[in-house]
C-alpha cells in the first residue's frame, strides 16, 4: 500500500457548539459593539475637557457625577481648568495655540452667549453638526418662571431693635436708618451695612428692586410693561422711584459698595459670623449665603414686595432661558464621542445627578403624596441639600443640563428650615400675587438696557441729578434713540 489514508476526525458535539455559538457571536455583535455599553480600558477614547474652576466644585476627576458619566459611556474623561472668567479672550487664546481639548464647558462665571459663538462657527473652530448646532444647553438649576428678586432681611436684627417686617417704602427706609444707627449686631461698633448688593446681575441690585414699589420694572426686558407697548423707565413714577434709591444711597443707607463689588465679595460680607449686612436681594438665596452656614441660612426672611406711596407693588416675572452649556472644537478628532457624551448630559437621569446629586443618598423621588415647597404635586426629596456648596458629587450648573419642570417644581420639603430649597420655596409663594397677570412678551433691548443702565446708575449714586429736569430730558431723548 502506498500509505495509509488520513483517519477521520472526529469533532464532539460540545466543539461544535462552541464554534457555532462564536459564528453568531462575529454576525450578531461586530467588532465595536459591547452589550455592557461600556469600553474595555485597551479600546477606551480619551476625551480632553476644558472645565472652568469653581469653589463648589472640589475635584472634577474624582467627581461623582463625572465618574457616572464616565461609566456610561466608555470614555476616558481628562479635564483641564480655566482658570478667567472672559471666554472668548480664553478662546481666542485656545484656537490659536495646538491644544488638544475636545470639548469646552461653560457655567459658574465662565459664560459665553450664543451670538458670541457664531464667528468661532464660521471659521470652524468651533464644530457644528449637520443642523447647524454647535452648543448644548445650560438649563433647569431652579424653576424656569417666578420672581426675578426677592427681598432678604436680617431677622435676628429686627427682633434686637424690636422692629417689624417693613410692608412700603418708608417704613423700610426707617428700618435701614435703624440698622445703621442702634448697633443691631450688638458689637458697639458702626460697622453695619444696611442695604447692599452688587449691579453686575439685575438681581442682585437693591435700586431694581425698589423701583418695583413706584411702577413695573423689568430691567430683564428693558424695562417696558408687560405687554411691550409701554416704557416704563421714562414715566414720573420710575424718576421718583429714583429719587427714592438716590435719597438712601445719600444718606448711606444703600452702601456705595453696591457699585463696586462682585457677587462673590457681596456674599463673603454677608456670610461673614459677625453679622454686617441688614439687608440684601437675589432670585435664590443660596446665590448668596453658603448653604454649609445654616445660621446665617436661619438669620435672613424674605420680605414681600413693597409697597409704594400710591400704593404699587409689583414683583417683576422671570424665565431661566437656557444658556450655552459646552461647545465641540472644530480640531477635535473625536468629535462622534465628544457629541455621544454631551448628548447624555443632557438626558433625564444624568440632569438629575447633575442638579440633585446622586440618587438614594442626597435626594430621592417622592411618591406624590405631599405637596411641593412650590406648591405642585411632589416629586423630589432632597435629603443633602448640594446646590452653591462645596461638594464632589455634582459640577453645580457646569455644562449642559436639562432637568424638566415637574422636578424643578416639585422639591418637597424635608424638615430642615435652613434648606436654601425650602426658603426659596416659600419665598417665590409670598411673590407670586405680586407678578403680573400676563406673561411679559417683551425681548430684551440689548443697546436700550445698556444706555438705561448707565442713566440709573448715575442717578442713584448722585453723578448726575435726578431731581434735575435738564437731566431729566437729556435721559429720555437718548432713551428714544433706542425704541
Amino acid at each position: 500500500m502506498k500509505g495509509d489514508l488520513p483517519k477521520k476526525r472526529h469533532i464532539s458535539v460540545p466543539f461544535l457548539l462552541l464554534l457555532t455559538l462564536a459564528v453568531l457571536m462575529i454576525v450578531l455583535f461586530p467588532a465595536g459593539y459591547i452589550m455592557s455599553e461600556k469600553v474595555s480600558p485597551s479600546e477606551s477614547i480619551t476625551l480632553r475637557i476644558a472645565i472652568p474652576y469653581s469653589d463648589t466644585v472640589q475635584d472634577p476627576d474624582s467627581n461623582y457625577y463625572v465618574k457616572w458619566l464616565a461609566e456610561r459611556t466608555g470614555l476616558s474623561l481628562e479635564f483641564t481648568l480655566i482658570r478667567q472668567n472672559r471666554s472668548e479672550e480664553y478662546l481666542d487664546a485656545l484656537f490659536s495655540s495646538d491644544a488638544d481639548i475636545d470639548i469646552v464647558l461653560f457655567g459658574a462665571d465662565f459664560t459665553i452667549k450664543e451670538v458670541a459663538l457664531k464667528p468661532y462657527a464660521e471659521s470652524g473652530d468651533v464644530y457644528t453638526d449637520a443642523d447647524g448646532r454647535f452648543y448644548y444647553a445650560n438649563y433647569g438649576s431652579r424653576p424656569r418662571d417666578g420672581a426675578g428678586q426677592i427681598l432678604w432681611i436680617n431677622y435676628e436684627w429686627l427682633n434686637a431693635l424690636s422692629l417689624s417686617i417693613p410692608s412700603d417704602t418708608e417704613e423700610f427706609r426707617d428700618i435701614l436708618t435703624a440698622f445703621r444707627d442702634k448697633d443691631p449686631n450688638g458689637n458697639g461698633k458702626r460697622d453695619e451695612i444696611p442695604l447692599l448688593g452688587t449691579d453686575r446681575d439685575y438681581a442682585f441690585s437693591p435700586a431694581e428692586f425698589l423701583l418695583n414699589a413706584y411702577v413695573y420694572n423689568d430691567p430683564v426686558r428693558s424695562r417696558f410693561d408687560p405687554e411691550g407697548s409701554h416704557q416704563n423707565a421714562v414715566t414720573d413714577s420710575f424718576r421718583e422711584g429714583l429719587a427714592y434709591c438716590a435719597g438712601l444711597y445719600a444718606e448711606g443707607l444703600l452702601d456705595p459698595r453696591t457699585y463696586q463689588y462682585s457677587v462673590k465679595e457681596l456674599s463673603e460680607l454677608v456670610n461673614s459670623p459677625v453679622g454686617l449686612i441688614g439687608t440684601f436681594t437675589t432670585d435664590t438665596i443660596s446665590d448668596v449665603i453658603y448653604q454649609a452656614n445654616p445660621e446665617i441660612m436661619a438669620r435672613y426672611m424674605h420680605v414681600p414686595p413693597l409697597m409704594g406711596p400710591d400704593g404699587r407693588q409689583y414683583a417683576y416675572y422671570a424665565e431661566d432661558t437656557a444658556s450655552v452649556g459646552a461647545i465641540i472644537t472644530g480640531r477635535s478628532n473625536r468629535k462622534e464621542a465628544a457629541a455621544n457624551l454631551l448628548s447624555l448630559m443632557e438626558s433625564e437621569e444624568a440632569s438629575l445627578i447633575a442638579r440633585f446629586g446622586e440618587e438614594g443618598v442626597d435626594w430621592e423621588r417622592s411618591r406624590g403624596a405631599d405637596v411641593s415647597i412650590y406648591g405642585g404635586v411632589s416629586t423630589v426629596v432632597t435629603k443633602n441639600y448640594l446646590w452653591n456648596t462645596s461638594q464632589n458629587k455634582h459640577l453645580n450648573g457646569i455644562g449642559p443640563m436639562n432637568v424638566p419642570e415637574k422636578y424643578l417644581k416639585g422639591v418637597t420639603w424635608n424638615g430642615i428650615n435652613s434648606d436654601a430649597e425650602y426658603i426659596d420655596g416659600r419665598a417665590q409663594s409670598a411673590y407670586r400675587e405680586y407678578l403680573p397677570r400676563e406673561i411679559p412678551s417683551q425681548e430684551k433691548n440689548v443697546p436700550l438696557s445698556d444706555c438705561m443702565d448707565a442713566w440709573i446708575r448715575d442717578f442713584v449714586t448722585g453723578k448726575k441729578d435726578i431731581r434735575s429736569d435738564e437731566e431729566w430730558e437729556k435721559y429720555t431723548k437718548e432713551l428714544a434713540r433706542y425704541y
